[in-house]
């Protein structure tokens, strides 16, 4: 029996002075092949947005990036739990899922199992599938596996997601 899991990692900071961010989400296919997409964002374009002074941008960024990765046919199908890296904690945390939530909601409303897909946050020690993504996270940032995009567009998902803050929705 296949397990329906997908495994979602990061590997650098929005904050530090990383020079890329690097998004994975990992799964495995019926016949044990591994899926995988990438997403890498340069430290060009995050200082683009730091310099916009918008609220929660960090954790924006992280939703973003992990929007971009999961909502992909090749990753995300119905009958899948996603499992992303714990790598927040308390408020953080709770803005990255809710953000997170909203762009699922609003970028595949009217989708069914699309607009509300069952992810939750795990340390890698309690799943294997974050662990696989962590591995492969780390293996982009050191550039062993080529992103399949590169600083994807931020600005409207950026915007969408303030209207959702000031609506109290996100």
């Amino acid at each position: 029996m296949t397990e329906h899991f997908i495994g979602v990692d990061r590997s650098g900071e929005l904050a530090s002075q990383s020079d890329h961010v690097y998004c994975v989400a990992t799964k495995f296919s019926r016949r044990k092949q591994q899926i995988r997409k990438t997403v890498c964002l340069e430290r060009d374009r995050i200082n683009e947005v730091t310099h916009k002074n918008i609220p929660d941008w960090q954790e924006k960024i992280y939703a973003i990036l992990f929007f971009r990765v999961i909502n992909d046919p090749r990753i995300f199908q119905p009958g899948y739990v996603i499992h992303i890296d714990k790598d927040f904690q308390g408020k953080t945390e709770d803005k990255v899922r809710r953000y997170l939530r909203g762009l699922f909601n609003r970028i595949n409303y009217g989708r069914g199992f699309w607009a509300d897909p069952p992810f939750e946050f795990l340390p890698e020690n309690l799943s294997k599938f974050v662990k696989h993504a962590d591995k492969k996270a780390k293996l982009a940032r050191k550039k062993n596996i080529a992103p399949d995009e590169t600083n994807p567009p931020l600005d409207e998902m950026l915007a969408l997601l303030e209207d959702l803050r000031r609506k109290g929705i996100a």
